[in-house]
C-alpha cells in the first residue's frame, strides 16, 4: 500500500502549500481535478468524491442520491470519469463528465467549500467544455444562505451568486443583489462544442464595489453589462456544475471539467498569469495573444512560452508544450493544442502513448518545450525540393516554432494525424525556409485512440544543431489520385510565372517562355473560375496571341504513345479564324515566332465551341462562351478517339495513326500561327496512356469540383480513393444541377475552402464557404480548410429559376429554388451566401430565413435558421450540416397571430386626454371607446422611461421600461423581465 504525503511550510506566518495552481496558494479553498482524487481510472466509472487537493479543504460530494433542495435524480447519475484516452480534446488528460440530465443536481457540493467569512472577493478558474448553449447554465454557485456560512449539507435557497452561462455569453446572477449580469458584448466561442476553455471569474478589489470581471483563457471580457457590483460573498456552501437551490437552469448533461480552482480573495495580475500558464500548458490552450503574453511558471520568473522570444508573434497561434512543474504539480509529458480549426502537431517526450499518465517519461523540474505555429494551412501546398533519395514534392504552408528550456535535452517523438499514400517527411530547419540541406526525417505510420498519425523515431532531440523550424513534406500524387504515367499537370494555382509554369508531376515537364512578348500572364481568383485563378493566353488577334513551350523529348517519353489530356478552358470567343489552337504535340520554339505543332493538336472547331484532336473527326458537343468547361480528349493508336465535355463522353469514327502521335517531340501550349485560344486556362494535364472510364472519371470529379462546373448527368462525383462517393445522383434526380462543393483530398491537393457553381447561364445565387467571407481566393491563407481528409459538402438544385416566391407557413413565403447538400465526413460550420436580389417582391426590410429539412417538400425536422446579415439583396447563414440535408431561402418566416377585434358596441369611454394640439377635437377624449387616457400630438412621442432592468430594485408586476443596455421595452411579469417581442396574444 501507497502512502501519500503532504508537506507544508510556514513562512512568517503564512501558509504555503508543497503544490497549488501556478504556485499561488494564498487563500486557495478548493482545487479538483480529474487527474488527481477520482477513485478511479477506468473509463465511465461514478465519481462519488472528489477530493480536494487542498490540503485539509472540503471534498467535493456528487449531489445525487442524498438529501438536496431539489429532488433527488438518484444515485445513477452520477458524474463519471472519463479517460483520457476517449476525450481527444483534454490534451491526453481526464475529465469528469456530467450525466444527470436533471438542471439542478447533476455534479458536486463542497459544503464549506468558502469558510471564510470575512472575505470579501473570490478569485476562480474552471477548464470545462459547454456542449450546449441554454439559458441559465451553471458553473458553480456560491450557495451561502446569507452572509453567514450555510452550516447545512443541503443546499440553501436561490438568492446566492451564480456564475455560469446564458446561450455563448457568460454570466453572473444574483437574485438578491442584481439580477442578470453579462461581460461586455463578448460570446464564448466554445460554447456548444466538445472543445473547453479556461472560464474565470473573479473580484480585482476586495470590499466596498467589488466588480465581478470575466475572462476566457486570458482574455479579459467587458465591465458587467449593468456594472453592478457586491459588498460581499455568500460564504459556505459551494455547489459546482450543478444549481440545487436555484431556479431556471438547463441540463448540463455532457459537459466535462477538468479542473476547478477556488480562493478566497483578489489576486495580483502576475498571479493570474501564472495560475491561467499552468492550466493552459496543461491542457493545450492557447492563451489569448492579441495582446502577447508568456506562460510564466510556478517560481514567477520562469517562461514556459517567451512572447518575446525571436519570431514568437510569428509563431504564437495553436501553442502547447511538455513539461514540469514540481510547484503547480504539473507533469505534462505529451502535448497537443486542442484548437479544432486545424490538425494539431503532437509532441511526446520519449514514446507517443495513449494517454499523458501512460507516457513513462520523467522530465526534470522546471524543463519545458513549447512550440506553436504560424496559423496557415496544413494542406501540401508549397513546392519544395527533396535531398537526393527522397520522394516530395510539396511541403505545408504551416510551419512550426519550438521555444526549449536551456536545460531541456530529452528526445521527443513529433507525430501528426495522418493516413498517407505516400512518404511524410517531418522537416528541421535553423529558419523557415525549407530545402534539401535541412534535415528530413521519413515518419511512419501508427494509431493512438483511434486516429492515424504518422510519427518520428523518439530520437528527436530540440537541443542539437538541426533547428527550431519544423514543416512536413510528401509526394503529393496525381489529380484524382491518377499519378500512373502522368506527364504534365499544369495549376494556375501552383508555381505559375509569365516565364516558367512548372509541372506538378514527378516528370518535371515545365513549361517556358523567355519572350516577353509572348508571355501569358495570371487571371486573379473570381467566381467564374469558381475562385481560383487562371492564365490568360492572349485575345484573337496575332499580336496579342501568347505561348509556351517544352523542348524536344518532352513532354511524353517516347512518340508513337496513347494519349488522355484533360484542360480546363474558359474562352471569350469560338472559331474567329475557323480554329483556336490550345495545345498541340510535335513542335517548339525557343523564339517569340508563332510555331505548329499539330501531331496531334487540340483545338476549337467553328462557332460552337465544338472540340477537335486535329486532324480527326470533330465532336458535336457545343461549349458556352465565357464559361468555365472541363475538356477532355483520349485515345490508343489504332482506336478512334473518345472527347469529353464537363464529363459527358462521345466516341468518334477517328482513329489515330502511330506517325501523327509525336508525344515526344516538344509541345506548344497556347498560340499557334492563325490560330489563337482568346481564352484562360486553368489547368491541363496529360498522360501518356488512355485511362479508364473509372480513372476518368476519378480526373473528371476532381477538375469539376475544383472548378464548380456540373458534370453531365446522371453521374456520381468521386474522391480521389476511387470508392467514395461524394456526390450521389441518385439520391434525388431532381437536384442533379448546378453542382457544386467544397473540398479537402489531399491526394490530389484539392482544398477548395469557397465554392461556387459556374453556370451563371441558370441564375445562379449561392455561394459557399468555410468563412464568412465571399471574395477572397480560394488560395488565400486565411481561409479555413476541413479539418480531416476526404471531406466534401456537395450541393446541387432543382433548376427552378421561377422569380415568384410560395406562401410558407401562416405569414412566410419561400423562393421555388432549392437545394440538396449532400455530406462526406464532418464539414463543420458552412457560411453560405444566398443572392435574392433577383427576387423583386423580397424587399430589404424583409428577414430572410434559411430553411433546412430533411425532405424536399420541408415538412420534416424543419429549422429555420435566420440570416446573420441582409444587406444589398444579399442574405449570409451560418450553418453545421449534420447529414445531407435540403433547404431553401424565404423571408418573414416566424409564426404570428393575431386575435379578432372585439364587436359590439363599447361599454365605455375614455375620460383623460393629453393633447399637444392648439384645437382639441369635437368629444375628444370621450369618442375614443374602451380607453383609460388618450395622448394626442403631432410631431411628438410618448417616451417611457428609459433606464436598465437591473436598477431597478423594487420591480411590481405589470411595470413597463425602455432597457437602454438590451435595447428593447421590458415588461416585468411578476417574475422576471421579458423584452416584449412579437409573438401570439392569445
Amino acid at each position: 500500500m501507497k502512502k501519500q504525503f503532504y508537506f507544508v511550510f510556514l513562512v512568517c506566518g503564512t501558509m504555503l502549500w508543497a503544490q497549488s495552481p501556478g504556485g499561488v496558494s494564498n487563500n486557495l479553498q478548493i482545487w479538483v481535478k480529474a487527474d488527481a482524487g477520482t477513485g478511479t481510472t477506468t473509463d465511465n466509472t461514478q465519481v462519488p468524491i472528489w477530493i480536494n487537493q487542498k490540503t485539509g479543504g472540503v471534498n467535493g460530494i456528487a449531489n445525487q442520491g442524498i438529501p438536496g433542495n431539489y429532488a433527488d435524480p438518484g444515485a445513477g447519475a452520477r458524474p463519471v470519469y472519463r479517460a483520457a484516452s476517449s476525450i481527444p480534446s483534454f490534451n491526453f488528460n481526464p475529465a469528469i463528465q456530467i450525466v444527470s440530465t436533471d438542471g439542478y443536481r447533476s455534479g458536486y457540493k463542497f459544503p464549506l467549500g468558502f469558510p471564510d467569512n470575512s472575505t470579501n472577493a473570490l478569485t476562480s478558474y474552471t477548464h470545462l467544455t459547454r456542449t450546449t448553449s441554454g439559458v441559465y447554465r451553471s458553473v458553480f454557485v456560491m450557495n451561502g444562505v446569507t452572509q453567514n456560512s450555510n452550516t447545512t449539507s443541503i443546499a440553501g435557497v436561490w438568492q446566492s451568486p451564480f456564475f455560469g452561462t446564458q446561450n455563448d455569453r457568460p454570466e453572473f446572477y444574483n437574485e438578491k443583489e442584481s439580477g442578470d449580469v453579462f461581460f461586455g458584448t463578448n460570446s464564448i466561442s466554445t460554447v456548444g462544442s466538445n472543445v473547453p476553455s479556461i472560464q474565470s471569474y473573479y473580484n480585482s478589489v476586495s470590499g466596498g464595489n467589488m466588480n465581478y470581471l470575466f475572462d476566457n483563457n486570458g482574455l479579459l471580457y467587458g465591465q458587467p453589462s449593468n456594472n453592478v457590483s457586491s459588498t460581499g460573498n455568500y460564504p459556505g456552501m459551494v455547489l459546482l456544475m450543478e444549481n440545487d437551490g436555484g431556479n431556471g437552469s438547463t441540463s448540463l448533461a455532457g459537459d466535462r471539467i477538468g479542473e476547478f480552482i477556488l480562493y478566497s480573495g483578489t489576486q495580483t495580475p502576475a498571479e493570474r498569469q501564472r495560475v491561467n500558464s499552468y492550466l493552459a500548458y496543461k491542457y493545450g490552450i492557447t492563451l489569448d495573444q492579441s495582446t502577447a503574453q508568456s506562460y510564466i511558471a510556478s517560481d514567477g520568473t520562469t517562461k514556459m512560452w517567451d512572447h518575446t522570444a525571436t519570431a514568437a508573434n510569428t509563431f504564437n497561434n495553436n501553442i502547447a508544450g511538455i513539461g514540469k512543474d514540481d510547484g503547480s504539480g504539473l507533469h505534462q509529458k505529451q502535448s497537443n493544442s486542442v484548437n479544432t480549426d486545424r490538425s494539431q502537431v503532437v509532441i511526446a517526450a520519449g514514446n507517443f502513448a495513449t494517454s499523458n499518465e501512460a507516457n513513462t517519461s520523467n522530465l526534470a523540474n522546471l524543463q519545458f518545450l513549447s512550440w506553436g505555429d504560424n496559423g496557415l494551412r496544413r494542406g501540401y501546398n508549397v513546392p519544395i525540393v527533396p535531398p537526393t533519395g527522397k520522394m516530395a514534392n510539396y511541403r505545408m504552408d504551416a510551419i512550426w516554432k519550438v521555444q526549449r528550456s536551456p536545460g531541456f535535452t530529452q528526445p521527443v517523438t513529433v507525430a501528426f494525424p495522418a493516413s498517407p499514400i505516400n512518404t511524410i517527411y517531418f522537416i528541421r530547419s535553423v529558419d523557415a525556409v525549407f530545402d534539401a540541406t535541412d534535415t528530413w526525417v521519413p515518419l511512419t505510420v501508427t494509431t493512438v485512440n483511434g486516429v492515424s498519425y504518422v510519427q518520428t523515431p523518439a530520437n528527436i532531440d530540440f537541443s542539437n544543431t538541426d533547428g527550431e523550424y519544423f514543416t512536413f513534406s510528401t509526394f503529393v500524387v496525381g489529380p484524382g489520385g491518377v499519378d500512373s504515367d502522368l506527364r504534365i499537370w499544369l495549376r494556375a494555382d501552383k508555381s505559375f510565372a509569365p516565364n516558367l509554369w512548372k509541372d506538378q508531376s514527378v516528370a518535371g515537364n515545365d513549361f517556358t517562355q523567355t519572350n516577353s512578348a509572348r508571355q501569358p500572364v495570371i487571371v486573379t481568383a473570381d467566381p467564374k473560375h469558381n475562385f481560383n485563378p487562371s492564365v490568360d493566353f492572349g485575345d484573337a488577334t496575332a499580336a496579342g496571341a501568347k505561348f509556351m513551350v517544352v523542348p524536344t523529348g518532352k513532354p511524353y517519353s517516347a512518340n508513337g504513345l496513347n494519349s488522355s489530356f484533360f484542360m480546363m478552358v474558359n474562352s471569350r470567343s469560338f472559331g474567329t479564324s475557323t480554329y483556336n489552337e490550345y495545345f498541340g504535340f510535335g513542335g517548339t520554339t525557343p523564339t517569340a515566332t508563332l510555331t505548329e505543332a499539330n501531331w496531334p493538336s487540340y483545338t476549337n472547331y467553328g462557332t460552337t465551341g465544338t472540340m477537335e484532336v486535329w486532324p480527326y473527326a470533330v465532336s458535336t458537343m457545343p461549349r458556352v462562351k465565357n464559361k468555365t468547361h472541363l475538356t477532355d480528349y483520349s485515345y490508343t493508336i489504332g482506336s478512334s478517339i473518345t472527347y469529353g465535355l464537363d464529363g459527358q463522353s462521345q466516341g468518334s469514327s477517328s482513329t489515330v495513326a502511330v506517325g501523327y502521335s509525336q508525344t515526344a517531340n516538344g509541345a506548344i501550349l497556347g498560340s499557334q500561327p492563325s490560330y489563337f485560344p482568346d481564352s484562360d486556362i486553368g489547368e491541363a494535364i496529360g498522360y501518356e496512356r488512355e485511362l479508364s472510364a473509372i480513372e476518368k472519371q476519378r480526373v473528371r470529379s476532381y477538375l469539376a469540383v475544383k472548378y464548380g462546373v456540373t458534370l453531365k448527368q446522371p453521374q456520381d462525383y468521386i474522391a480521389s480513393d476511387q470508392t467514395t462517393v461524394t456526390w450521389n445522383s441518385g439520391l434525388n434526380a431532381l437536384f442533379n444541377n448546378n453542382i457544386f462543393g467544397m473540398a479537402k483530398d489531399d491526394v490530389t491537393i484539392l482544398d477548395q475552402a469557397i465554392s461556387n457553381s459556374v453556370n451563371t447561364e441558370n441564375n445562379i445565387m449561392l455561394t459557399i464557404s468555410n468563412t464568412n467571407n465571399f471574395v477572397l481566393p480560394n488560395t488565400d491563407p486565411s481561409r479555413v480548410t476541413f479539418l480531416q481528409d476526404k471531406t466534401f459538402l456537395m450541393i446541387g438544385d432543382n433548376n427552378n429559376g421561377a422569380q415568384t416566391l410560395v406562401n410558407y407557413g401562416a405569414t412566410g413565403k419561400i423562393i421555388q429554388r432549392s437545394w440538396l447538400a449532400q455530406r462526406t465526413n464532418n464539414t463543420g460550420t458552412t457560411w453560405l451566401q444566398a443572392d435574392l436580389s433577383g427576387y423583386s417582391s423580397i424587399v430589404a426590410t424583409d428577414r430572410a430565413y434559411m430553411v433546412v429539412a430533411d425532405d424536399s417538400s420541408f415538412t420534416q425536422n424543419v429549422q429555420l435558421i435566420p440570416a446573420t446579415t441582409f444587406t444589398g439583396g444579399k442574405a449570409v447563414f451560418r450553418y453545421a450540416f449534420p447529414a445531407n440535408k435540403y433547404f431553401t431561402f424565404g423571408v418573414n418566416l416566424e409564426s404570428y397571430c393575431t386575435k379578432d377585434p372585439a364587436t359590439g358596441t363599447p361599454d365605455a369611454y375614455t375620460k383623460i386626454g393629453i393633447t399637444g394640439q392648439t384645437d382639441m377635437q369635437a368629444g375628444w377624449p370621450g369618442n375614443i371607446p374602451n380607453g383609460f387616457m388618450a395622448l394626442e400630438s403631432r410631431n411628438r412621442g410618448m417616451v417611457i422611461t428609459r433606464t436598465t432592468s437591473a436598477s431597478i430594485t423594487i420591480p411590481v408586476e405589470g411595470m413597463l421600461i425602455y432597457d437602454t443596455t438590451d435595447k428593447c421595452f421590458k415588461l416585468y411579469n411578476g417574475t422576471a423581465w421579458k423584452c416584449i417581442t412579437r409573438s401570439c396574444n392569445d
